[in-house]
């Protein structure tokens, strides 16, 4: 079976110096630099010599680098960086866009004509900044994408609003933003990472709540167990949940 492919596609050959790239390839900075373990000084914890972070031991003196929910999210889908540079300028409420090039679009948009009844938290501009996005996307029948914040860049002037497109049957993929309030000038760098789109199968889970049977507490006791580990600890937890899928 094929695998399904995701397009990215735009009028505008010039783009194509900045086009959207897997998440994996533009992991953020602070990331890249972690080192996957600390030091532990001696009498710091139940090892009498310290520990180097050489070991990087599982459960002990590993960081956040060797977190699979994290590094699953910082790996999964792709980032559209900025299709130009913008200045924004931000005087009381009003909020005014300047682009650098024919792509740069952006427009605000009222809440009192949109979303009036949003509580929106104070410390942001009530209108939000919709940016019109040049590259179009497509993805096979039954595949949606969700649009959000690529979260840990770490942007603290606006937010990207989150949102799902049905991207079999529409390409069109804008960016709604709220920036934050305060009178000042903002520099937005054509190439930064500005929206993180997933793609994922559309499909409906049927939920099923309630209490933990014999079966799924022998489950858990295996997966404790493996999970009690210095040394390859999260292929240990993938390889029970491979060896139990039907």
């Amino acid at each position: 079976m094929a695998t399904p492919k995701i397009e990215f596609f735009t009028d505008n050959e010039n783009l194509l110096e900045f086009p959207p790239v897997p998440a994996r390839k533009v992991l953020p900075d602070w990331f890249r630099e972690l080192s996957p373990a600390i030091d532990l000084p001696p009498g710091k914890s139940k090892f009498p010599f310290g520990l180097s972070r050489s070991l990087r031991l599982s459960n002990v003196n590993a960081t956040i680098r060797r977190c699979p929910g994290i590094i699953s999210y910082l790996s999964e889908g792709y980032l559209i960086p900025l299709w130009a540079d913008f200045l924004v300028q931000i005087r009381g409420e009003t909020v005014y866009c300047i682009g650098s090039n024919e792509l740069a679009h952006a427009s605000p948009h009222s809440k009192q004509m949109q979303y009036p009844s949003m509580p929106l938290p104070d410390s942001y501009l009530q209108d939000s900044v919709k940016f019109t996005n040049p590259w179009k996307v497509r993805t096979p029948p039954g595949w949606s994408v969700m649009l959000s914040q690529p979260f840990y860049h770490f942007e603290s002037r606006f937010t990207v609003v989150p949102g799902v497109v049905d991207s079999d049957a529409y390409h069109h993929i804008h960016v709604n933003t709220f920036f934050r309030k305060g009178d000042t000038d903002h520099q937005l760098k054509m190439g930064m990472p500005f929206v993180h789109v997933m793609p994922f199968q559309r499909s409906v889970l049927e939920p099923e709540v309630r209490v933990m049977t014999d079966a799924d507490k022998r489950r858990m006791q295996r997966l404790d167990f493996k999970a009690k580990r210095f040394f390859g600890k999260n292929a240990a937890i993938r390889g029970l949940a491979d060896a139990e899928d039907p």
